[in-house]
C-alpha cells in the first residue's frame, strides 16, 4: 500500500473581545506541514486578527493505492 499526499488546509476557531466565536479556514497548504510550522501560523494570525485562537484544526487529504 502506498500514500500520496493531495492536499492540506488548516481550520482555526477565535474568539473575539465580545465572546463571538470566529472561524477561518486556510486551504491547499504546502505539503510537509511540521508543528512547529503551524504554531508559528497560528501565533501570527492571533496578532493579525486580534482574536484569541481556541482551536486549530489540520486536515491532510492523501490517496492510497494497493
Amino acid at each position: 500500500m502506498s500514500k500520496a499526499w493531495v492536499k492540506s488546509n488548516i481550520a482555526v476557531t477565535g474568539v473575539s473581545e465580545d465572546g463571538s466565536e470566529i472561524k477561518h479556514s486556510f486551504n491547499n497548504l504546502k505539503e510537509g506541514l511540521t508543528e512547529e510550522k503551524i504554531t508559528t501560523f497560528t501565533a501570527i494570525l492571533n496578532t493579525l486578527l486580534a482574536d484569541k485562537i481556541s482551536e486549530t484544526k489540520l486536515t491532510t487529504i492523501e490517496t492510497v493505492t494497493k
